[in-house]
């Protein structure tokens, strides 16, 4: 393989070293002279990132130290003259502007440089994501509603969020609406100029089956007694399925009795073809002619109003999201808070219309003048939107003489099509660059032994098996067998892979336990992972080898404030205290263990204890707050209920840096809090077969290999076609729309294919020991139903030995893997000295002289909170609510005095609300944050002028009587103003809510 050729697309399976290649490519460049800036390595995970990363740097600087390996590497690249020592001092000192990272990460620093070139101006971009992109979601929700009931036209809009959600309602509306907008809004970003609920499918309104239904069933009726039966009581059960078709409500689902063969065979002869009705009960019969003619009209209309009907609510779905996007774009994308997605879909706008085009090219050719050559990484995983955003820099790196282009990756692993991965996109690489364009496979395994890829070969290469058992997507599959890339003899290089028939799920988890002894897991040097489907098995997986006396740690995203007694408490805890008429949160205090300690601390009223904790929140923090409340009582928790209570604590302390939080906010932000666990270095590790992917272990234990068919028709709810998206009609109804068909079985192959793929990743992470657990077959389960269970049993043949229907290799394979050490703790660590501050923090807000009442803290933060939402009144006057702050507010936007303030009139200004400042001032770290900056510009757009301008609601007598108050806080943003902008003038403004007036400071 020529690893440096201009253009290489490499076809990687798994274990066969696709880091070791992306490694070998950026040295290559490297040594090649290309500086290590003008190179781009991604890929999707942070994780990976960091691996590839290492990968770099540890091999440059083995070469650089051993003549040996250099000697190896360049014989690899083919460079004889590289000088890898060079080559690592380059790199060493690119690193900070090395671009190898997440593809997010890459789109984000592009905007973030380029955000006014690619049409972001109405604020400094910041990424959103995690909690507080979930609070702002809730906060805009709520927008949505109060604005739809205060407007003339919120009827509609319910009526277009009920149309949306028929057949779904539920009590209550945020909630419902809440994943409805979760569900759909990035869906509608990404599909937008798509036809949803196109007219091209709408062949009867919903209303004409009521209308038609009558008329058709009185024609079949008259027909019945004309048919030829073959016997008794055929027509009977004809009359009581015509009566339930006649009944059938549109948009109700089913049709007809469940249990009714002849309702079924009805819809089976509408939906294959023309002619005479072949039905069946308990013999075959036809019905044919007029009567045969009506009975298809009539089950035909009522499937055309059932995709009727669902036209409607896809056409409703859109009007829904697109309200929430048009105050998403307000309030937050024109403000420059983007999140992963947005970024994406601006990265990608270049292809939807002419002006994005055009700021796009003007970003492309600063980018190609730095980044000559591109590297992705995982391209299986690459969606739609990625591909869009990269295309243009891409196809100019593949076309130019200086540039280069080098895409890894794997058919076979396509397993996050959930989240856009898009596997069509490497059909569409070798066409779009054929000619320009090398491909490389890469079948040899640096990871997995000879028995382990025996049976991986034996399974995902059985393609007979697999078309029996799946059909057309077996067409899809591209097999290639798999072998080591070392085939030694030595036992060093042996293992095991077996396949067992065990029983039900309780019966697997008592052997996956066996097993894990028999091995020796725990007091072997090797690494364990047991694979599972989902979560939910995983975490039950976790407790019950934890129960039996084995190091586990799940991998995964867990939920501090959920997951855990401590973390449930002190959420209630916070929830009590945003609001002290939740019953329910102050009982789970008060059975918890913190009960003792609050009444001790602060006496046996529970209202003093909520007067005191909001109180020591206000002067300290939530974080110091909790911390207090659970010290006296963590003695005796675990190490994971310690682990869990130190998750939130970092994260309230993370919430106090940010200023004002309200309680609620705090418990709602809590709430949503998940932590990403990585895998960690247990004996046992349990994680989602997705997790594991890009991972390998010495030992690897499935005990859950799917036994359902694949794929699982409920779940069938969007069907996509030529240009346009629409939600399903019933099952029964989809078999009769032609368009429709068509659409679920291009989804079907792609879940089929995606299964398959889902197997392979699972088999192929066991280095030396792979063990299958398997539920034996049973009278219930079809054995030639498509399942990815059915698929291994059939393919692993079925010589039992000790339970086992396949086994490759022998059990003393373990023999060779040296215990792991134990030591004696005999000398203690040294304790560690007192920590001395190098450099101690300011908060320009502490400088102030006064205390506010919490009745006027409320009311300040409130103006605040209004004030941080307006931006200039006369391009976006704000809605303000008719509470005392805003009216206080109204009378300041609309003093005549303060239009400078909040009114642009024109002029060549930048504004910035909240603006957060971080500086050394004096030798201290100072953060703080300015209610509201105006930055001036003269005519050649320079900064000329700074305004700093503060929001103070003090009950004074003059506005004058702040000065006092607030000179140290103004003093600290002025220097650092001026630190920003030296040739600027600064000045600083106070201004009085309750005066309206201002004062320079």
């Amino acid at each position: 393989m020529n690893i440096l050729a201009k253009n290489l697309l490499i076809l990687a399976s798994a274990g066969s070293g696709k880091t070791f290649q992306l490694g070998n490519r950026v040295i290559g460049l490297v040594a090649r002279g290309v500086e290590p800036e003008r190179i781009v390595a991604l890929t999707f995970t942070r994780k990976a990132a960091g691996e590839f990363a290492d990968s770099v740097l540890t091999k440059l600087a083995q070469s650089a130290s051993d003549a040996e390996k250099s000697a190896d590497l360049r014989s690899t690249l083919d460079l004889a003259d590289a000088d890898f020592s060079e080559c690592l001092e380059r790199v060493v000192r690119a690193l900070p502007h090395f671009n190898l990272g997440t593809m997010d990460s890459f789109f984000s620093k592009v905007v973030r440089g380029f955000q006014y070139e690619l049409g972001l101006t109405g604020g400094k971009f910041d990424l959103i994501e995690g909690p507080r992109a979930a609070v702002l979601t809730d906060e805009m929700l709520e927008a949505v509603l109060g604005d739809a009931l205060d407007q003339e036209k919120g009827d509609e809009f319910f009526h277009a969020f009920r149309r949306a959600t028929l057949g779904k309602e539920d009590q209550g509306v945020l909630r419902p609406l809440r994943e409805f907008v979760e569900r759909w809004k990035n869906r509608y970003r990404e599909a937008a100029d798509l036809d949803w609920g196109p007219a091209i499918l709408m062949r009867a309104a919903p209303d004409e089956w009521a209308k038609q239904k009558a008329g058709l069933a009185a024609k079949v009726r008259r027909g019945l007694p004309g048919i030829e039966y073959n016997r008794k009581g055929q027509q009977a059960s004809l009359e009581k399925e015509l009566d339930a078709l006649e009944n059938h409500v549109i948009g109700s689902g089913s049709l007809g009795s469940k249990s009714s063969a002849l309702m079924a065979s009805i819809l089976d002869a509408v939906a294959t073809g023309k002619g005479p009705l072949q039905v069946k009960s308990y013999k075959v019969f036809t019905i044919d002619g007029p009567t045969g003619d009506a009975l298809r009209a009539m089950v035909q209309l009522a499937a055309q109003c059932e995709l009727a009907a669902a036209l409607l609510r896809t056409r409703a779905v859109r009007e829904v999201v697109s309200v929430f996007d048009d105050l998403c774009a307000q309030r937050l994308r024109r403000r420059g808070l983007l999140g992963f997605n947005d970024v994406k879909i601006l990265m990608g706008e270049w292809a939807r219309g002419e002006d994005a085009r055009l700021r796009r090219e003007a970003v492309d050719f600063r980018l190609d003048a730095r980044i000559d050559h591109w590297l992705l990484d995982e391209f299986q995983d690459t969606s739609r939107a990625d591909w869009t955003g990269l295309l243009p820099l891409i196809d100019e790196a593949a076309s130019d003489e200086e540039g280069s282009m080098f895409i890894v990756g794997d058919k076979k692993q396509a397993i996050y099509a959930w989240r856009g991965g898009d596997v069509r996109l490497f059909d569409e690489v070798i066409t779009r660059y054929q000619g320009g364009l090398e491909i490389e496979p890469m079948a040899e395994s640096w990871r997995s032994c000879p028995e382990v890829l025996a049976l991986v070969n034996q399974v995902c290469g059985d393609t007979t098996t697999l078309r029996e058992l799946f059909g057309n997507a077996a067409d899809r599959w591209d097999w290639q067998n798999h072998f080591p890339a070392n085939p030694l003899n030595s036992p060093e290089k042996r293992g095991q892979a077996r396949v067992e028939l065990v029983g039900k799920w309780d019966d697997r988890l008592e052997r996956l336990a066996e097993i894990l002894r028999e091995l020796g897991v725990g007091e072997k040097a090797m690494t364990c992972g047991v694979l599972l489907r989902g979560n939910n098995k995983a975490r039950q997986v976790t407790d019950y080898l934890r129960m039996h006396g084995f190091d586990v740690i799940e991998e995964g995203r867990r939920e501090p404030a959920k997951d855990n007694p401590v973390g449930i408490v002190i959420s209630h805890l916070l929830k009590w205290i945003a609001d002290p008429a939740d019953e329910f949160a102050l009982a789970a205090v008060k059975m918890s263990p913190l009960a003792h300690q609050l009444e001790e601390s602060h006496g046996s009223s529970w209202p003093k204890i909520w007067s005191e904790l909001t109180d020591s929140i206000s002067r300290s923090g939530f974080s110091p707050t909790i911390e207090n409340v659970i010290r006296a009582n963590c003695t005796g928790w675990s190490d994971f209920g310690l682990r869990r209570a130190g998750d939130l604590l970092a994260e309230l302390s993370a919430l106090d840096t940010r200023g004002v939080v309200s309680p609620a906010e705090a418990a709602s932000w809590l709430d949503r809090f998940e932590v990403s666990q990585s895998p960690g270095m247990a004996a046992v590790q349990v994680m989602t077969i997705h997790k594991a992917k890009g991972l390998g272990f010495d030992v690897v234990i499935l005990p859950e290999i799917p036994n359902d068919s694949i794929p699982n028709a409920k779940h069938f709810d969007v069907a996509e076609g030529p240009g346009w998206l629409t939600q399903t009609p019933p099952k029964w109804a989809r078999a009769i729309i032609p368009e429709i068909t068509e659409a679920e079985d291009r989804w079907a192959t792609a879940q089929q294919y995606e299964s398959f793929c889902t197997l392979y990743v699972a088999l192929t992470r066991a280095k030396r020991g792979l063990y299958v657990l398997l539920e034996p077959p049973s009278k219930s389960r079809a054995p030639d139903s498509p399942s990815l269970e059915n698929w291994l049993m059939r393919s692993a043949g079925s010589g039992a030995d000790d339970g086992a229907i396949y086994q490759e290799g022998a059990d003393d394979w373990i023999t060779c893997v040296p215990s792991l050490e134990t030591t004696e703790k005999s000398i203690p660590h040294p304790p560690l000295a007192v920590p001395v501050a190098r450099r101690s923090r300011a908060n320009p807000s502490a400088a102030k002289t006064h205390k506010h009442s919490s009745s006027g803290m409320k009311f300040g933060t409130e103006v605040h909170a209004l004030l941080e939402k307006t931006e200039w009144t006369d391009e976006a006057p704000p809605d303000l609510p008719q509470t005392d702050a805003g009216k206080a507010v109204a009378k300041l936007l609309g003093n005549p005095a303060l239009h400078e303030i909040f009114e642009k009139l024109g002029r060549p200004v930048d504004l910035f609300r909240e603006q957060t400042v971080d500086a050394i001032l004096d030798g201290k770290h100072l953060t703080g944050i300015i209610d509201r900056l105006h930055l001036h510009h003269d005519s050649l757009g320079k900064v000329n002028r700074v305004e700093i301008i503060d929001f103070k609601t003090d009950a004074v007598e003059t506005p004058a009587d702040l000065i006092e108050r607030y000179s140290a806080q103004m003093d600290s943003y002025r220097r650092v103003m001026a630190m920003i902008h030296p040739n600027a003038d600064v000045q600083c403004l106070l201004l009085s809510v309750r005066h309206g007036k201002t004062v320079a400071v």
